[in-house]
């Protein structure tokens, strides 16, 4: 039974309730109430065969310049026009219908897409039988089959799986770009499923959170019913919740109760469109539009006042032809008649055709950089990605560049290097593990046996992530995997969301602590060919600000241990205060400083131990938060930290991550184009100002302001000023700020805090949170100065300030292609972003400004005669033009060669960009769309006007034009030659 109850003045829903199988317990007295949930139908098109025409008009004619030619039109049909009304319908026909068709076209292709989605095969549990349904006919509450490969057609909580441990493998490229596979599991109480029968019996009711877009949260809980009492609880959270566009692998098969559908979907959410960005340029245009319509207006009023004027001259009495009334009273409809006849006449001075030429020039310009060879990756074969077109001339305008550290920078592939343990220092060399002279730090010597506090330090490391291990035959050895193969004759394929986890765990098996994987509910390490077996209690939740992860793990004896690693700041401040752990704290921060120092990633690492009873206390509080719907992670938040108190500090790693190839050289470039570079990162100060020097961020004889370890305002106030104070004009200088000091800085010193980094040439800011980054964007883009800015990052903590950018830039790295979907521009490599912007983004704004100023200097060239024309024919409101030149002028005559132009113009040389990179510089603070150029084309359209205007009438003094037989040209003839003259001279400009 469903229920469909619907409830007037009812108050908004806090949480969603399912039933599973749309089935209610029969030990629920009152069954819970259902709304109505969205169907599985998946709608990315915006037009129906019915409202196609009516919407899309609707659409086009909210465009101003679309308005104002349809009022234009509408005019000509009820007044008497001084040309055909076909002069403005039909050049409006035709803006509007290729609009029309490209729109349709595009809508086409998305309403093909849907139904291919919404019409796929699925299967879902009914009646007790497996049925074929397609997947648009998915309801909440059912239970669907997914067999191995298969995407999931809908948010599903993972019920059952085939595999004996409840889990499955899931990769979720599709959703957020990272390949590596990803384990849900089954919540705790419906492990004990097996059969299509048990699903078919089970009743439970599901609470959990109302949709939203992150894909990384899902709060809930299960209450299950079997029949013998009253229900037991679970908690739900992400690990439990197979999201549509996810891909199931290495399992047969699971199965899943529909949470989200449709449109409320995970991936659907995450595909609706950011506010639209909108260029430098067209800001321009949309300025210059408003001047011609001022001018345009005062035209209109000159031109009828002076008609009247001129009709009182006694002379004009007998100009009978002319419509002159017989007294000089004019009536309302006098004058109405004769503004709007100006109105049509003088119209055409504001071009139809720029919007549309404008954004075919945009939407096949766009494709180029996609074509560029150089901005291909040779060892990925991933092109330059264009994900719009609108932002192509913003490229060229650049002022700020706001970067992501890891992955953007450096290569994101890290590499063990150093460790720290018990107060001594341990280096890899060679793949083998070394100790260093206490004489002398610069040799090493191998470490033939590991101390034991070693082997625990490794064996933590082993433990301590969520890293998945699968086994994988030798390739010199090909035979079918069985489950009795012994692990020794398999390499062993590690796959981590978190490549320093990956790097640490690899570093490992190295050194002879090997993680074999969760095996049979339990996780299994090989200890110098001993096999040791653990069970994981708990994985700790854990966000960015706690920047830490904790396992808890069970021996074989019976012990149970908490592991911890993450960063120093964290762990550190939850180690014991003893005197013996108070001397290898500060041994091991010393030793952490000298990583950082190298430009090494670190991570300190502990543990504690727990008794049974600290542990089923611990467990149950945790159990209690993590059920929570409301304020979830501050209850984990504070059982955790109990839990991680008192630790035993164990020591630190050091992890490389080195510099991608070019980046000095890109960065250099960059700042010699005019644009401020800034790094913001989640790393620790002196690794970033490492790397920021190692990189050429930072110069040598720069002096480097600190800006951190504020605790109040008054603090923060007192070192901008003295920072204000250190800045001279004769010195470069570089700023570091951490962000804990932003938070203080971003309360009420933001406009001190910009004053100060503006008088810097480089700035680094460091242990940011994605919230930081992106209020670090806005702090300069909303500045006084409101300077164009670009981010550049490669992970999903970067999308936000990139989505906050003028000018978002995704690099297509190892963090997934988060980033990459949700930017403007996206390529492989860093260095790449040095032709993307000196190249590419200084041609896309010189060939957009040029097509612009142009569209509008050829309809001053072309319409200005027409005023000069009125002052001849006594203001009559008589056109020169035929009405098909007024027609074709703009649609045809000059449109094709600023296409061309707008395309394939190249004003220097690449060779020459990328050599002379000052050259960027002359188009800042669009330079080239500035007011004095405007003017400046506006004139020589005057100038061309006269010339052409006054020169044909000179020519055409006698009245013969050199006719023969002494014929007199007739009005037609005179604007046609003046159109021809027109396009001649405005296609050679």
């Amino acid at each position: 039974m469903v229920w469909k109850v619907f409830k007037k003045n009812k108050p908004p829903a806090t949480s969603r309730m399912v039933l599973v199988n749309r089935q209610p317990p029969e030990e629920l007295t009152e069954p819970p109430v259902m709304p109505r949930y969205t169907h599985n139908r998946i709608k990315t098109s915006k037009y129906t065969v019915l409202n196609f025409i009516p919407k899309n008009l609707f659409e086009q004619f909210r465009r101003i310049a679309n308005f104002y030619f349809l009022c234009i039109a509408v005019i000509q049909l009820f007044i008497d026009s001084p040309v055909s009304p076909m002069t403005s319908i039909l050049p409006l026909l035709f803006v509007v219908a290729v609009t029309a068709v490209k729109q349709g076209y595009e809508d086409w292709r998305r309403h093909r897409e849907d139904n291919k989605v919404n019409n796929a095969p699925s299967r879902v549990l009914r009646e007790g039988v497996v049925k074929d349904l397609r997947t648009r006919d998915i309801v909440v509450g059912d239970i669907v089959e997914i067999a191995s490969n298969e995407q999931f057609p809908c948010d599903l909580l993972l019920l059952m799986s085939s595999d004996s441990e409840g889990k499955c493998s899931v990769t979720t490229a599709n959703l957020d770009g990272e390949t590596n596979l990803k384990t849900f599991f089954c919540p705790s109480e419906t492990c004990y499923l097996t059969t299509i029968d048990d699903l078919w019996k089970l009743r439970a009711v599901i609470e959990c959170q109302l949709p939203h877009a992150n894909l990384y949260d899902f709060k809930g809980r299960v209450e299950v019913y079997r029949g013998d009492g009253g229900p037991i609880k679970a908690s739900l959270s992400t690990e439990n919740l197979l999201p549509r566009g996810a891909r199931l692998k290495n399992t047969s098969t699971v199965y899943g109760v529909a949470i989200y559908t449709g449109e409320e979907t995970k991936m659907a959410l995450n595909s609706k469109m950011t506010g639209n960005k909108f260029s430098t340029v067209e800001k321009s245009m949309n300025h210059f539009l408003v001047f011609f319509l001022v001018l345009l207006v005062l035209e209109i009023v000159v031109c009828t006042v002076l008609k009247y004027e001129v009709y009182d001259d006694d002379t004009m009495s007998d100009m009978w032809y002319l419509g002159v009334p017989d007294n000089t009273t004019s009536t309302t409809s006098d004058v109405i008649q004769d503004s709007s006849s100006f109105l049509v006449i003088f119209n055409y001075i504001i071009p139809i055709s720029l919007y549309v030429t404008l954004e075919m020039q945009k939407f096949l310009g766009a494709m180029f950089i996609g074509w560029d060879d150089d901005l291909m990756c040779k060892n990925t074969g991933e092109r330059c990605k264009c994900n719009t077109s609108d932002l192509n001339e913003e490229l060229g305008q650049v002022q700020y560049l706001f970067t992501d550290k890891t992955g953007t920078l450096t290569e994101n592939c890290m590499n063990f290097r150093q460790c720290s343990v018990d107060g001594v220092k341990y280096v890899d060399v060679g793949g083998c593990i070394h100790t260093f002279d206490e004489d002398d730090n610069s040799r090493t010597f191998p470490l033939h046996t590991c101390p034991a506090n070693l082997v625990t330090f490794l064996q933590t490391l082993a433990l301590c992530h969520t890293v998945e291990a699968s086994p994988k035959i030798k390739a010199a050895e090909p035979q079918t995997v069985e489950e009795d193969i012994e692990l020794s004759n398999l390499w062993l394929e590690y796959q981590a969301s978190s490549p320093d986890e990956k790097a640490l765990v690899e570093a490992c098996a190295r050194y002879g602590v090997v993680f074999e994987g969760y095996i049979k509910g339990e996780l299994r390490l090989s200890v110098k060919g001993h096999t040791k077996t653990f069970t994981r209690l708990q994985v700790l939740e854990f966000d960015s600000d706690r920047k830490c992860m904790s396992v808890v793990v069970q021996e074989e004896s019976g012990k149970i241990w908490l592991l911890t690693k993450g960063a120093e700041s964290s762990v550190l401040a939850r180690c014991c205060d003893d005197t013996k752990q108070q001397r290898l704290h500060q041994a091991t921060l010393n030793h952490i400083n000298d990583y950082a120092m190298l430009g090494l990633r670190t991570l300190a690492v502990g543990r504690r131990e727990l008794s049974l009873q600290q542990y089923t206390d611990f467990a149950s509080q945790l159990t209690r938060a993590k059920q929570m719907l409301e304020d979830r992670e501050a209850a984990v938040r504070e059982v955790t930290e109990r839990m991680e108190a008192e630790l035993q500090l164990l020591g630190a790693t050091g992890v490389e991550d080195l510099l991608q190839e070019g980046v000095q050289e890109t960065l250099e470039s960059l700042r010699v184009a005019g644009i401020k570079v800034w790094v913001l990162t989640g790393d620790k100060i002196e690794t970033a100002v490492n790397i920021a020097f190692s990189c050429g961020h930072f110069k040598r004889f720069m002096k480097i302001l600190y800006v951190n370890g504020l605790r109040d305002h008054d603090t923060a106030r007192h070192r901008l000023a003295q920072c204000q104070e250190d800045i001279t004009d004769d010195s470069f200088y570089g700023l570091v700020v951490d962000g804990a000091s932003l938070q203080l800085l971003y309360g009420n010193l933001k406009e001190e805090f910009y004053q100060v980094c503006r008088r810097c040439t480089a700035v680094v800011c460091c242990r940011m949170s994605p919230r930081q980054k992106a209020e670090t964007v806005r702090l300069v883009k909303k500045s006084k100065e409101s300077p164009v800015c670009a981010a550049i990052g490669d992970g999903a903590n970067d999308v936000s300030m990139i989505q906050e950018a003028h000018v978002g830039l995704g690099v297509m790295g190892k963090e997934g292609r988060q980033a990459v979907r949700c930017s403007d521009f996206a390529f492989a490599r860093f260095r790449f972003l040095k032709k993307v912007l000196l190249v590419h983004g200084h041609w896309y704004y010189i060939r957009v400004s040029t097509l612009v100023q142009y569209s509008f200097y050829k309809n001053v060239a072309f319409i200005t005669p027409q005023i000069f024309f009125a002052i001849w024919n006594a203001f009559s409101t008589q056109s020169i033009y035929e009405s098909l030149a007024l027609t074709m002028f703009n649609i045809t005559f000059t449109s094709l060669p600023i296409i061309i132009y707008g395309l394939f113009d190249q004003n220097l040389p690449p060779e020459l960009l990328l050599d002379r990179a000052e050259l960027y510089r002359n188009n800042a603070k669009n330079s080239a769309m500035s007011w004095f150029n405007f003017f400046k084309w506006n004139c020589f359209a005057l100038w061309h006007t006269c010339v052409m205007y006054f020169g044909l009438m000179f020519v055409c003094f006698d009245d013969t034009c050199g006719l023969p037989d002494a014929q007199t040209p007739d009005l037609g003839l005179f604007g046609t030659t003046l159109v021809s003259i027109c396009v001649f001279v405005i296609n050679l400009k």
